[in-house]
């Protein structure tokens, strides 16, 4: 189900592309792109350092001259197993300041800056030994984060780009909410609620993409 919701997004952003061009004026433009990230998660000592390959994610952008805004599809997940069915979906903004002044030169650098946020809903059972019984049991998470994005674009041919950034969150936000369903507790105490506030975490990212501008 997860490959097939990506590649429909692919042919929407295909499709999308195409139609994109009447939408064309002199100094505007749009782009659309295609990431690839390696995640970094640094952990407390070298040897902890966790590194995993994302999935290819779409995002759009669009400006007039050198600067320019972008959204992108951070996360979007659906998975259905056994007992277990999760959904997820996260998006992120951000401005792009182009900080080179050569016009002329192929590789141009950008520093971005942004939010973005996303969501992740879990609902499964647990065993309970005691009972020898299934209680129903769910996590919902709000997801918030601040970024900053350093970038380097390379421009292969006039309207294909290669894009290279390494975003970092100065904020992560999370909000928790665990239920279980547990007949022998009171409603009121079958929720957990909760919330982290993260700055400046020891995560990561390195982003490659490849851009098409219309």
């Amino acid at each position: 189900m997860k490959n097939v919701v990506k590649v429909v997004l692919f042919f929407l952003v295909v499709f999308a592309s195409q139609n994109a061009i009447s939408q064309k004026t002199a100094g505007k433009y749009i782009q659309f792109k295609m990431y690839k990230n390696l995640n970094f998660d640094l952990g407390l000592t070298q040897s902890s350092t966790v590194v995993t390959l994302g999935s290819f994610l779409p995002a759009i952008a669009w400006g007039k001259d050198e600067n320019f805004h972008e959204i992108q599809l951070t996360s979007i997940e659906f998975q259905s197993r056994s007992k277990t069915f999760s959904y997820s979906a996260g998006l992120e903004y951000t401005y792009n300041y182009r900080v080179t002044d050569q016009e002329n030169n192929n590789f141009q650098f950008y520093m971005g800056a942004g939010a973005g946020a996303g969501f992740n809903t879990i609902f499964g059972t647990l065993f309970d030994p005691s009972t020898q019984s299934f209680n129903n049991s769910s996590g919902k998470y709000i997801l918030f984060h601040a970024v900053v994005i350093p970038r380097v674009t390379y421009q292969l041919r006039s309207n294909i780009l290669l894009d290279l950034s390494v975003p970092y969150h100065l904020y992560d936000f999370k909000h928790s909410n665990l239920t279980l369903e547990d007949p022998s507790l009171p409603t009121n105490g079958q929720s957990t609620i909760f919330n982290e506030n993260t700055f400046f975490p020891r995560i990561l990212d390195v982003k490659i993409g490849a851009t098409v501008i219309f």
